[in-house]
């Protein structure tokens, strides 16, 4: 008889659960990841060329940004935006003419005027002192709209889902016609910032 009791006993210590309670609750534990992006400008050989000065033909120039995200086009808005100082302060850098984008670059020493800065984006381009306007490549890598963004013209572009890559934004060798003038353009450093932007969606 006490050999069965040791028995049965035995059985309740091996199938008993190995842990038990009068009462379980659990608590669930997150970690809240908010979404982020950073941008780094990428040096590049295309930064800085000099022109031609019969032409105002120049050998190439290439904006071009590294991107890191933990999101994608539906977390965020990819956009490139541009700024040229005049002596009134800073414009928007891009116009559209046709369809095609163009890029004014201004002279750093000689400030433009605001009314330079009217002409070079006029349908006849002939009085734009201290300003030139080069073409903006598309780049095929990206889906990109040229539209109006905060009020200024800008290159929306998709990422395609990626979420670490380089954009670049190459600009086309040839002034813009009636935007170059070896009389009226004076001698110097002309220049365009270009500027990659990355808004979260609300």
């Amino acid at each position: 008889m006490k050999r069965n009791f040791f028995t049965f006993l035995c059985l309740i210590f091996v199938t008993a659960p190995a842990c038990s309670g009068a009462a379980v609750m659990n608590s669930n534990l997150t970690v809240i990841i908010p979404s982020a992006a950073v941008v780094n400008t990428v040096p590049s050989s295309m930064n800085n060329t000099s022109i031609n000065p019969q032409t105002g033909c120049h050998k190439g120039l290439e904006a071009l940004f590294n991107v890191k995200t933990n999101g994608d086009d539906s977390t965020y808005d990819f956009v490139i935006s541009s700024s040229v100082n005049t002596n009134s302060g800073e414009r928007s850098g891009y116009f559209l003419k046709d369809g095609d984008l163009y890029l004014i670059f201004g002279n750093k020493e000689i400030l433009p005027d605001l009314a330079s800065y009217g002409d070079i984006s006029s349908l006849y381009p002939q009085s734009n002192k201290n300003l030139i306007a080069y073409p903006v490549i598309k780049n095929p890598e990206f889906q990109t709209d040229y539209q109006m963004y905060n009020g200024n013209m800008c290159c929306k572009f998709l990422s395609g889902g990626k979420q670490n890559f380089n954009v670049s934004q190459l600009v086309g060798n040839t002034p813009l016609a009636g935007t170059y003038s070896i009389e009226d353009d004076s001698a110097g450093i002309y220049e365009a910032v270009v500027m990659l932007n990355i808004y979260r969606k609300p």
